[in-house]
């Protein structure tokens, strides 16, 4: 209720001063239209990756967690890499499966890999991106590439594996021994996932609305394909990279907007917007923020961002990209 009273707040507030803005020449029109359209983007899969991460609460045993994972840690990422080729999940999804993962003692190294692969590398991201290009070459590329950073990114969590939830991200409404939640059997009916499902939601939505507001100013005042002119090589990977962050697109629509900037950008920084963009955008750094240690999101931001950057411009001068 709180969270849908401050959004009806803010959206008085921008009606009210739309003519302000509008004569100081910022496009009220257009910035409204990518916010609304951002967000009734992403709340669907938001809402499916809680309600996902919920019966993993609920249903989800250790026990099983355990079978899955194999101890071996190498082969527990490379079991999350195949469960994340089969997970038709947006990059909003992946942040409350990847908490609750973690809460019923999936390592980290394995559900890191999974959150950042199951964005990039789905059957419906694979769809869309032959679609937008109709390049098997261009399909294969961006699956190769997002395999080779979310294996790394993961592997990387091995050597000195960071404190990743947050404190209170351990606890329900009602918990009284803080014990992550195990002391307490979970509620299974229907009624009580919805309810847990709900309450989740709406403590996360508000950074998910904050992620929104900072895409659309990055769209709105940011011209990537002018700025794309004339750059050399590691300019425009690390461009369309910061594009791919800033704008904060979803994985399953982000490869039209490539194809939109194929004559102005090479293969190479193409890969940098769909590759990384997937893996670590506002809103994804929104999200986790919510849930996660400062700590670690940083590290996992500053470890993405590089290892994106050395795969891709890697496999950019090899000559695989052109």
């Amino acid at each position: 209720m709180l969270v849908g009273a401050l959004v009806l707040v803010a959206l008085i507030a921008v009606w009210a001063a739309q003519g302000t803005l509008a004569g100081s020449g910022v496009p009220v029109g257009r910035a409204a239209t990518i916010a609304v359209g951002m967000t009734l983007q992403a709340i669907p899969f938001l809402l499916l990756g809680v309600f996902v991460a919920e019966l993993i609460e609920a249903f989800v045993s250790p026990a099983l967690i355990a079978r899955v994972f194999p101890t071996n840690p190498v082969a527990s990422v490379l079991t999350a890499l195949v469960a994340a080729f089969l997970l038709p999940v947006c990059d909003c999804s992946a942040v409350p499966i990847f908490r609750s993962l973690l809460r019923k003692g999936v390592p980290l190294s394995a559900a890191t890999t999974l959150m950042l692969a199951s964005p990039a590398i789905n059957p419906l991201v694979i769809a869309s991106t032959y679609y937008a290009f109709g390049s098997w070459a261009i399909v294969g590329a961006r699956i190769g590439l997002s395999i080779i950073v979310a294996l790394s990114v993961g592997l990387s969590m091995l050597a000195s594996p960071p404190s990743a939830l947050r404190e209170e991200a351990h606890l329900h409404d009602g918990d009284s021994c803080g014990c992550d939640g195990g002391c307490e059997t979970p509620d299974r009916s229907f009624s009580g996932i919805l309810g847990a499902t709900g309450h989740s939601f709406g403590r996360i939505l508000p950074y998910l609305l904050g992620g929104v507001a900072a895409s659309t100013a990055a769209q709105v005042f940011w011209p990537v394909s002018s700025l794309l002119a004339g750059l050399p090589a590691p300019g425009a990977l690390a461009l369309m990279m910061a594009a791919g962050f800033a704008l904060s697109l979803c994985s399953s629509s982000d490869a039209v907007i490539a194809r939109s900037l194929a004559s102005l950008a090479p293969q190479g920084a193409l890969m940098g917007f769909m590759v990384y963009g997937p893996m670590m955008d506002v809103k994804n750094v929104a999200l986790l923020s919510s849930q996660f240690r400062g700590a670690f999101v940083l590290r996992l931001f500053a470890t993405v961002t590089c290892i994106a950057a050395a795969v891709i411009g890697g496999a950019w001068w090899m000559g695989v990209l052109a």
